[in-house]
């Protein structure tokens, strides 16, 4: 009787390449202490968003900020704009932004920078392209504040009234929901190309693998038959 082969069907033909399955190992050790870091230094990383925000502002909206101050780990923008808290009582508008909100992408680059031992002067420089997006962020949070939550007679005060909040309110969605979880992705990308080519090439070989076991594990197989011909 003819031996047969093992199964082929039986070996596994879905499994990742052990470098990417480390890659995404040594992401999830970093994650914690970068977001421990990150965290615990609030008061002197915002303090760099906090500024560049203010810059912008006088760009965005010129002489509409009159101050940046801070309260803890938030930043505090005394506002140019009048209001009148109670009969007889006339104040400025005073905003209160949190950095958090927008920076939590400085932890997941670093993490991300580490697990492919990236050099120091790399998590630097794309510590620092990330301000400007952080900046964005909170400069659009305080526009919000202004010309949609703190009512119309503010907005108008403002010159924010009308088709100005529809664009705040698109601007504030990108500034606190895409820039802080897709950038610091693609500036990883963007340090590491060699790398991502080298995963995405064993990745596809892999996947012509699992297509090659497959197919063989659906061809139709031959074997002898266990009767003696007469």
């Amino acid at each position: 009787m003819a031996a047969v082969d093992p199964d082929p069907a039986a070996r596994p033909v879905n499994a990742a390449p052990p470098r990417i399955a480390t890659l995404v190992l040594r992401i999830g050790l970093w994650l914690v202490p970068s977001f421990a870091a990150w965290y615990l230094t609030a008061r002197f990383h915002g303090v760099a968003a906090g500024e560049a925000a203010h810059a912008l502002m006088a760009i965005l909206k010129p002489g509409l900020v009159s101050a940046l101050e801070r309260q803890g780990s938030d930043l505090v923008f005394v506002t140019t704009l009048l209001v009148h808290p109670a009969p007889g009582e006339t104040g400025v508008l005073v905003t209160e932004v949190n950095p958090l909100l927008y920076t939590y992408g400085l932890p997941l680059f670093v993490a991300l920078m580490l697990a492919t031992r990236a050099s120091g002067w790399r998590i630097a420089a794309g510590a620092a392209l990330l301000v400007p997006f952080q900046a964005w962020g909170i400069a659009f949070d305080l526009l919000a504040q202004v010309g949609i939550r703190a009512g119309p007679a503010v907005s108008v005060q403002a010159g924010l009234a009308g088709w100005p909040s529809e664009a705040i309110a698109l601007a504030y969605q990108a500034g606190s929901l895409l820039f802080p979880a897709l950038v610091p992705v693609f500036l990883w990308g963007g340090f590491n190309r060699p790398l991502i080519a080298a995963l995405a090439g064993s990745r596809q070989r892999g996947a012509g693998y699992a297509s090659e076991q497959t197919a063989r594990a659906a061809a139709p197989r031959i074997g002898s038959s266990p009767r003696s011909q007469q």
